[in-house]
């Protein structure tokens, strides 16, 4: 009989446990479908991504910004007709072959430039349902996003994804893209995470601190040079000026592009 008795106790013990799971479950927010969760092994990929990508951009836009030539074709050396167009008539053989050089790398350059904005494009959509812990509807997600990085996101990828004709004059908006600088440690962190486990977290801590500190160092320091290449370059002397001092651009003919 105390068999008996134990036996149905632990029963409805069980049933009760059932239960309140059961309960718990119903009480539980239901997650869209169309959610994506950022545990999941897609969205990790992604963002490793968008990282990298986020990288190429914080390092070349000042970088094109500064050196403008590599991006948009500069004919003031080269023969060109009335309407400024290239002309093959009045080059050499020599200028033909530079001008086919930097048409061929301006190409490629603005290619990669435009598949990376459609890659920015794809994750200001995406942050629209990207799904965490603390923010589990779109609701909660969009109010998130359009409050924090949204505009300067649509600033610095939509123009010059739909306004190709502008090139170069509409370049410099992918400066507002400096916000993410955060992700431009990223790879790091998560390389010196795999190769400091035998360590302490302390010790993995401190190191991942002091390497991502010197990397943001060599950063600034790219930034500062081409602050001051550009700076070089504002200070050009008229040719009727000839008491106009000259930037350490053109004192030591840097100009030649």
């Amino acid at each position: 009989m105390a068999e008996s008795n134990l036996k149905e106790m632990m029963i409805d013990d069980i049933n009760d446990d059932v239960g309140e799971e059961g309960q718990l479950n119903k009480d539980q927010p239901k997650i869209e479908w169309y959610l994506i969760d950022t545990e999941r092994t897609f969205c990790k990929v992604w963002n490793f991504i968008i990282n990298w990508v986020t990288i190429y951009s914080l390092i070349m836009t000042p970088f094109i910004m500064v050196f403008p030539h590599i991006y948009e074709m500069n004919l003031d050396q080269l023969p060109a007709t009335e309407g400024g167009e290239f002309d093959e008539i009045a080059a050499t053989a020599a200028e033909m072959s530079e001008y086919n050089r930097r048409k061929n790398m301006q190409e490629t350059l603005r290619s990669l430039e435009r598949a990376i904005d459609i890659l920015f494009m794809i994750e200001i959509l995406f942050n629209f349902v990207k799904r965490t812990r603390a923010y589990t509807s779109i609701g909660a997600i969009s109010k998130k996003y359009v409050t924090s990085y949204f505009i300067l996101d649509v600033l610095a990828t939509v123009p010059n994804l739909f306004f190709l004709n502008e090139a170069l004059k509409l370049y410099w908006l992918k400066f507002f893209r400096m916000i993410h600088l955060n992700k431009l440690t990223s790879p790091l962190e998560l390389l010196l995470s795999y190769l400091l486990q035998k360590y302490s977290k302390k010790r993995q801590n401190d190191l991942t601190s002091f390497c991502s500190l010197i990397l943001l160092v060599v950063y600034s320091s790219h930034l500062n040079a081409c602050i001051w290449i550009w700076l070089g370059y504002m200070n050009e002397c008229p040719k009727d000026d000839p008491g106009c001092t000259k930037s350490w651009i053109y004192m030591n003919d840097f100009d030649v592009q």
